[in-house]
């Protein structure tokens, strides 16, 4: 048998599925606050959510700040517009944090308190924050991946995806990895599920995407 072909977006296909999920959920959170008649319960379990995919991303730019940017810097020695775009990727980070704070403060209101007024002001702040994150995604996209595709070796861009998978461990990775496939293609899942042990992958088609599906299928019902 050939090996499979390789996904179409190459080695960035997870850093594009990650991106594409902050995008999508903040798109399902959005929805679902302003939708009318929220109560207690569903607003906390929104939270919840909201909680997970904060910490997501806070790792998600963490790593970057601190391991992927002085990983690429030094290969990068006087070319000052490439720098310059890093340079720019950690200031939307650090312009994106007031942001998420907000939203966390309106849900720690809307669960208090739910009431139709409490939702639209924390939608206007997911929505601000979307907007932020989106541009900010767009920028990395277009500018950010070809200064790192240029910049690291196959081996160096490995190297670098295994740690990071190593930081997640088995039990971030049975949350992480169902819910970067919500929506992905199957070339794209399978590429990126080749990247895990033999464990991981058994378990996540097994085991935690059929419990995602299920618990996502309750909290984005009337979505």
């Amino acid at each position: 048998m050939p090996p499979p072909s390789p996904p179409p977006r190459g080695r960035f296909t997870i850093v594009y599925l990650i991106h594409e999920s902050f995008r999508r959920d903040l798109g399902r959170l959005h929805n679902a606050v302003s939708a009318p008649g929220i109560d207690q319960t569903r607003a906390a379990r929104l939270q919840a959510h909201w909680t997970f995919v904060d910490e997501q991303l806070h790792h998600h730019h963490q790593v970057e700040d601190a391991s992927l940017w002085p990983l690429v810097r030094p290969k990068l020695a006087g070319q000052d517009d490439k720098l310059e775009i890093l340079d720019q990727m950690e200031a939307q980070h650090h312009a994106l944090e007031p942001k998420c704070q907000a939203i966390g403060e309106g849900f720690t209101t809307l669960v208090a308190e739910p009431s139709a007024a409490h939702g639209a002001d924390l939608a206007a702040r997911i929505l601000a924050a979307s907007d932020a994150l989106d541009s900010h995604l767009s920028d990395e996209e277009e500018h950010c991946f070809p200064v790192l595709d240029a910049a690291l070796s196959e081996d160096e861009f490995a190297s670098f995806g295994k740690a990071t998978a190593k930081a997640i461990g088995m039990k971030g990775s049975a949350k992480f990895f169902p819910w970067i496939f919500d929506g992905a293609s199957p070339v794209e899942r399978t590429a990126v599920l080749s990247m895990p042990p033999p464990p991981v992958r058994i378990l996540s088609t097994y085991v935690w995407e059929p419990r995602y599906t299920k618990e996502t299928a309750k909290l984005w019902a009337s979505v």
